[in-house]
């Protein structure tokens, strides 16, 4: 039997979690005393364990574990293993690829009681522990001067975000969030708790630095910090175009393609206004100077013809925690969430422009669809600076993400969207540079597959670290190396 299918054998031969089993007689001999069961149940467990922020195709749990120490994690783990129960750890509760949904009556691990964050003495490292989501880091850092590469929504968790990349609007000055990890404290398949960093473990630190979640849970993590620049001041602009603009909103994003300053991030976002019953495009963009210096990359933008224009002059931690006020889904957990991606090495305007009509249309045809079109478009050259071998991300080289936000309240809407949207990320992929599909594995959709994923240069070291850190894969939810 395949390693890979023994979890999924267990499960069938009635060994994993039944109605009738008791998880304190299971896991309580080995915990602590701060550690707390719950069953899904209770009556108050949407309110005892961390919601998830997506309910498209979510595992499902018989219960919940929230371990004070990192003995409890090694505990519940060596146990989960021995009896064949699945299992998942959970710090921010965003991931969103569909292979979560594999978990069917497992254990969730919920990691509340690590949510802890720690600046060094000397301000060069922030310690950062597995449940610490980023709007927790904020203020930290913001006291200290200090920085660091991020994603872009404040309540998604730090490491989940890091072991994926981290990409975010501030890598053209950082890299991606993988670059400034310098160490993660792991319990691994074993049951073990190891460090891995450059001079320990190196070859599972390779690993984990894009495809983290295949090799253990990370219990705590160390970054390294930066100077904030501009002395955290960011010359913020917001454009909002009518969606008859779309076309030139490409193109101006486009100019951008051969040569954008570090110090600038472009955020667009497509979505539709039921109440004027068109489409707006809000393109954000960031200049981490003065806004004297920011004022020829705004050009292009201003050509565009956009109906408002607001400027905004802020620091970094307030632009920041104003994401979340841009899209109020990305915060609000229990949606029916079912994201797709694609990473582009190029934008082709007539590509934009042909889906963007299609999704006009695709709007108006269904009206409890409230899905947005999200293009991050940040600099690449310092995150270039990292030799490729130096981690396993494998999108170095990829200029845009694209994420398709598909929000809608009822699953009856799933097979329409899901045509629509694989459709829409094929179209893409024709003009993506990329000789086949490549996805940010933080954004799958779960279908994608681990070429994807991971890329074919880096897929074969991870399956043989696969198979020495995780032979019997329990750690194969999140979009799974193969053993």
């Amino acid at each position: 039997m395949r390693p890979s299918s023994l979890v999924s054998f267990l499960a069938v031969c009635g060994l994993a979690l039944t109605q009738s089993v008791n998880l304190s007689s299971i896991y309580g001999p080995g915990l602590s005393s701060g550690a707390e069961i719950f069953y899904a149940s209770d009556p108050d467990w949407a309110s005892e364990v961390t919601p998830r922020w997506t309910l498209y195709h979510a595992p499902t749990f018989y219960g919940a574990i929230k371990p004070a120490t990192e003995a409890d994690v090694q505990h519940i783990v060596k146990t989960s293993v021995a009896r064949g129960i699945p299992f998942l750890a959970t710090g921010g509760g965003h991931g969103v690829t569909t292979t979560l949904g594999r978990v069917r009556n497992g254990i969730e691990i919920d990691l509340s009681n690590f949510r802890t964050v720690e600046v060094s003495e000397d301000a060069s490292e922030i310690v950062v522990g597995g449940a610490a989501i980023y709007n927790d880091i904020y203020g930290p850092m913001y006291k200290a001067g200090k920085m660091m590469a991020m994603g872009n929504s404040p309540c998604v968790g730090v490491i989940g975000a890091a072991l994926g990349g981290a990409v975010g609007m501030w890598q053209g000055l950082y890299g991606v969030g993988v670059d400034s990890l310098l160490s993660v404290r792991l319990i691994t398949a074993a049951g073990e708790l190891v460090i891995a960093s450059k001079t320990s473990h190196a070859d599972l630190f390779w690993a984990i630095r894009g495809a983290g979640a295949n090799f253990g849970i990370v219990t705590s993590a160390t970054f390294q910090l930066h100077d904030a620049v501009n002395d955290g001041l960011v010359a913020s602009t917001n454009f909002v175009y009518p969606g008859s603009a779309n076309a030139s909103v490409w193109e101006a994003i486009a100019s951008f393609d051969k040569n954008m300053p570090n110090e600038l991030a472009i955020t667009a976002e497509a979505s539709f206004n039921r109440t004027l019953n068109e489409p707006l495009i809000l393109v954000n963009v960031n200049y981490y100077g003065p806004r004297l210096s920011a004022q020829p990359y705004l050009e292009a933008f201003h050509a565009a013809g956009p109906a408002l224009v607001i400027p905004l002059d802020l620091p970094w931690v307030t632009l920041q925690a104003l994401s979340s006020t841009v899209d109020t889904t990305d915060c609000t957990p229990g949606q029916n969430a079912n994201e797709y991606t694609i990473a582009l090495k190029t934008t082709d305007v007539a590509t934009y422009t042909s889906f963007f009509n299609d999704l006009t249309v695709f709007w108006q045809q269904n009206p409890t669809y409230a899905g947005s079109f999200v293009i991050d478009r940040y600099p690449t050259a310092v995150m270039q600076e990292v030799p490729d071998n130096e981690t396993a991300y494998p999108l170095r080289d990829a200029l845009t993400q694209i994420l398709f936000d598909n929000i809608y309240p009822s699953p009856s809407l799933n097979p329409t969207v899901n045509a629509f949207m694989r459709a829409a990320r094929a179209r893409f992929q024709k003009t993506s540079g990329f000789d086949e599909l490549a996805v940010y594995v933080n954004f799958a959709q779960g279908d994608e597959g681990p070429r994807a994923w991971y890329s074919e240069r880096k897929l074969g070291r991870l399956q043989r670290l696969k198979r020495t850190w995780d032979p019997n894969a329990v750690f194969s939810y999140s979009n799974p190396v193969p053993v």
